[in-house]
């Protein structure tokens, strides 16, 4: 079934045209007038607005000895009430700033007043926020305390590091709280990296790690030197053959004596038992030895590239 169609009356502007043109005077007027009341209406609201007020602190002066244990804001933060006007066109720098006065270098706590800020006509401080200062003092002092330095990581293969570490300066000039200062019995700085390194002297410049809080340092790093050497091993060859060379009649007391060699591993663990000679050479000495005589004679005995000791170090030789 077909819907029958609708037809829309049409618009006469003719009409409207007096609505908006008669007493046109009379409802500009009117227009003025409700914008005159709903701004009044809403300059007279109240409204509500934070802002973030500087703190500054008067301090002792530096021969009081005294520090700041407790960590200052550096803003307070205010809560403001009053015509919306007023709290719209007001800068945090409008209000001053809260000043405390902390010469004494007394411990106690310290409130927050809105006394303190230069509210304007009309607006108050519904909130301040911390509403007090709870100030701790300590006596500032000073002292010498050792610096720690660790090795960490391997050195290339067959090497080793000999030894602790040098450390320049040793110790450092601290300043600071004496309830921090008084417990810390050492100033640690970055580890000293020995990964891959080869034989030498390695000396690197390494910084401490960040002092805690109320404590100054009077240097910032510390320079540190390591040394580097070969791997050695040790062995002892006991009861070794004295070998007496110019007198075909001279002995030797003891006739045996026991060499320690200590040398790279690739030097000392091939030597065999029989390749441990220590010999006196009395023709060397000078010793004359056409007559019946003796004399202590001290024994060597070298390895290239090696150090060897030799118990007891001095034999008699007779002949």
């Amino acid at each position: 079934m077909r819907m029958p169609s609708i037809t829309l009356p049409k618009l006469n502007f003719r009409l409207l045209k007096p609505l908006f043109t008669e007493n046109l005077g009379l409802k500009i007027f009117s227009l003025a007038c409700a914008f005159v009341i709903y701004a009044f209406v809403h300059s007279t609201q109240e409204a509500q607005r934070n802002m973030a007020v500087d703190l500054v602190a008067l301090l002792p002066p530096e021969t009081a000895h005294r520090i700041l244990v407790t960590p200052l804001p550096p803003t307070v933060r205010v809560t403001l009430h009053g015509p919306r006007t007023l709290l719209d066109g007001l800068h945090p720098e409008d209000l001053g700033t809260f000043q405390v006065d902390l010469r004494t270098g007394r411990t106690g706590r310290i409130p927050l007043e809105p006394s303190m800020l230069g509210v304007p006509a009309g607006t108050t401080i519904s909130l301040i926020d911390p509403a007090a200062l709870d100030i701790v003092w300590d006596d500032l002092i000073e002292r010498e305390i050792p610096v720690q330095v660790s090795v960490t990581g391997d050195p290339a293969d067959g090497f080793l590091v000999k030894g602790p570490p040098e450390i320049n300066p040793r110790t450092l000039h601290a300043r600071g709280a004496r309830q921090v200062l008084e417990t810390m019995q050492a100033v640690r700085s970055e580890p000293f990296d020995v990964t891959g390194l080869a034989e030498g002297t390695h000396q690197r410049v390494l910084a401490f790690d960040h002092p805690p809080p109320r404590v100054a340092y009077d240097v910032l790093t510390t320079t540190v030197t390591v040394e580097v050497s070969r791997k050695l091993m040790e062995r002892t060859f006991r009861a070794a053959q004295v070998h007496v060379v110019g007198s075909a009649h001279a002995v030797a007391f003891p006739p045996r004596v026991d060499v320690r060699v200590v040398g790279p591993p690739d030097i000392v663990k091939p030597l065999r038992q029989e390749q441990i000679v220590p010999r006196i050479d009395l023709k060397e000495l000078g010793a004359n030895v056409t007559a019946p005589n003796s004399m202590a004679i001290p024994i060597t005995f070298d390895v290239e590239g090696c150090k060897t000791y030799i118990t007891p170090t001095t034999v008699v030789v007779k002949w």
